[in-house]
Formats: structure tokens, sequence, C-alpha cells
């Protein structure tokens, strides 16, 4: 069975997994791809560097997926940039990532090193007109057809002997062994099928943990104080919902007490389903929920409500009440309507707190890219994608 493969090189004390993940998240985002697969395994041969292999998941042929990760790296905002972006971000400044997108059912073999300053690629492909070798970088392109130049009586080895030998000094993965000192192409093959660990993809990681940091990150964006007027009792249960856990870390580290902002509204948002003004609910408002006619099928999905939609002042209409609602996945955000229609909001709930503080940040080039790719993803899951 023919291979296809893209993979990331790259040193693990300069690119950590959080890293990778916010990266692919980041470079995805505009993409229908439901379930990202990223796999990290050691490099035998090419010592201090690791591999992170990419596939969309998706069940299509080797044909369709080459396609897919040719179109996505060659992207201007391509897993390998957003990777450095993320790092650097995390404090990992200066490093230099490559990679490969490999497949052995065609012609291609596309190499790429990447830096702050820039990056070169170079390639070997089937064209529309045959086979074709390039090199790229951010000042200059050049591409060139290739031809084995074989006697008509050749045989079909030797014209296939020919051909590899024409092709080998512009393949990629040649490119990447000269740059790393070390065979790459059988390094990346090995471990290919040794595994070491899986990194889930998010834009925001999950659970108590990080939404308490995301707290945190609004408070200072904000200038306020972490868990002011938090209450020392956790939340309440709602029409016999318990909060779920990522929801109390939330009430522990809100400023509830901003003497600077006592309305608390969050105004003119528009991530997914998520428009208008919000504000999140205090534990008066938890508990009146007990009492709201019609939460009975909300709690019944166990949906905890968490915040207060109205629509946007410059809508020009009548304002649309709706609660906006966490599953029990502590996750996953709804828009109930009426306390009877809930449809997916969009973001996470820890892609909503990040989108808030840098809505109100002054953001770098990356951070327009992170709050860009949430939208994208936001939307795309709100219409059911």
């Amino acid at each position: 069975m023919a291979t296809t493969f893209a993979a990331l090189i790259f040193r693990p004390a300069e690119i950590p997994d959080r890293a990778l993940s916010q990266g692919f998240a980041v470079a995805l985002g505009g993409w229908d791809v439901a379930a990202p697969r990223l796999f990290v395994a050691p490099l035998p041969g090419v010592p201090g560097y690791a591999a992170a292999y990419y596939s969309s998941g998706e069940p299509a042929g080797g044909g369709d997926e080459l396609d897919h990760l040719a179109e996505l790296f060659e992207d201007e905002l391509s897993p390998p940039v957003a990777v450095l972006d993320a790092a650097e971000g995390l404090g990992h400044a200066g490093a230099t990532i490559f990679a490969l997108v490999f497949s052995e059912e065609v012609v291609h073999d596309d190499g790429w090193r990447f830096e702050a300053s820039g990056f070169v690629r170079h390639f070997v492909r089937e064209g529309e007109d045959g086979l074709e070798a390039g090199v790229e970088t951010p000042d200059r392109s050049d591409l060139v057809a290739i031809d084995a130049d074989l006697p008509e009586t050749a045989t079909a080895q030797e014209e296939r002997d020919a051909t590899d030998r024409a092709i080998r000094p512009h393949r990629g993965s040649t490119f990447l062994s000269a740059e790393l000192g070390a065979p790459v192409l059988g390094a990346l093959m090995g471990g290919l099928f040794a595994p070491e660990r899986r990194v889930a993809v998010h834009l925001v990681e999950p659970g108590p943990a990080s939404i308490a940091a995301e707290v945190e990150r609004l408070n200072r964006v904000l200038r306020r104080e972490d868990g002011r007027g938090a209450k020392a009792a956790p939340p309440p249960p709602v029409r016999g919902v318990a909060p779920p856990a990522t929801y109390a870390a939330f009430a522990r580290a809100y400023d509830w007490a901003d003497p600077a902002d006592p309305e608390d509204l969050y105004r003119e948002l528009a991530i997914g389903a998520v428009e208008g003004t919000l504000r999140f609910l205090r534990e008066d408002e938890l508990l009146g929920h007990e009492r709201e006619p019609g939460w009975d099928a909300a709690a019944a999905r166990q949906l905890y409500p968490i915040a207060r939609l109205s629509g946007s002042a410059l809508g020009g209409g009548a304002a649309q009440r709706a609660i906006l609602a966490l599953g029990a996945d502590g996750e996953q955000l709804w828009v109930v309507r009426g306390g009877t229609s809930a449809a997916p909001a969009g973001p996470t709930f820890g892609e909503l707190l990040r989108y808030l503080s840098l809505g109100w940040s002054r953001r770098s080039d990356a951070e327009e890219d992170l709050i860009g790719a949430l939208m994208l993803r936001a939307r795309l899951r709100s219409l059911g994608g």
C-alpha cells in the first residue's frame, strides 16, 4: 500500500505539545476537518529531533488526502507557520521547523524549512505536463520540468531508475537530509509506524485548569482582580443539574465585583451564534432558573445556564434574548431560547473566554490569526459543521 503523510520535524525543547495543538488548530480554522489526527514520534537516526504527523482523519482515498495535505501546507497560514507563532507566544522564540509532505502513490516530495525570518522550500511533484521540480523562498520561485532523456529502447525498470536519478537532487527529503545531516525519509517512515503519543488539536485546551487560566488572562486584560466577589461555596445546581467542573473553576476565578464596570457587559460580540451583548449570570439569576418556565427541557438535556445574551444595539430591531448554557461535558456551549430550543453556540467555553480577552486586547499578528481561527471554527460548528 502506498504511503502518504505530512510531518513536522522539530526539537521538542523548542516546540512543546501545546504549540503543536494550537498551531494546527489555527491552521485548520477555516477547513472543514472534524477530527484531525496528530501524533508525535521520535526520529531514529536524527538525534534531538521528533516528528509530528498530521492526517485529516477522513475516510478518503490517498489522492484526496494528498490534495488536502498539499493545499494545507501551501496555505499562507500553514501548520508550520502557525506552530512557530504558537511556540513564540509560549516563550519559545527563535525555533526552526522542518516539514515534509510525501507520497508514494504519485511523485510528491515537498520539503520545507521554516523560521522567523522566512522559509525555504524544495519539491518534486507531478504537474499537469509531467514531473516538475521547484525551489521557493519569500523572494523567489523557480520551477523546471524534469526529463530523464531515455532512448526509446529503455525498459520500464531503466525508465524508473533514470527518473529516480533525475529527481533525487530536487526532492524535498534530499533537501531536509542535507539540512539535518542525516537521512530523513527513512527516519520519517520509521516514526510513522511507531507513534509515541497523540496530541489533541485544540484552539484552547479543555478542562478546569485551562478555564481558570483563561479567566485569569481575561482579568489581566480588563485590569480586574482574580476571584473578586466570588462565593466561597460552589455554584448551585439548577433544576437538578450540577455545575460542570469547568464552570466551578470559572466562578472561582472570575471578577464578579469590578467597581469600574458594575454592569459587566460584553457588547457587540460575534462568534458563531453568540451575537450581541453577553452578561454572565450571578447566583441569584442562576437560582431564578429554578422557577423559569420552560427550563425543564433544557435541564433534561443536562444544560447549565451561565450567561444571558441580548441582541446587538446596532441591529435596529427588537432585542432577542437567549441563555448561553454549558453542556455536561463542561466544554460545549448552547444557545437556549425559551428554555426549549437549544442550538450549538459554536465556540467552546474556553474559546469564548479567549475570544473575549483577545477582543479587548491590542493583538499581534499571531493573535489576529488566532482570533480569526476562533471565529471561523465557531461559525462552522454553529452551522453544524
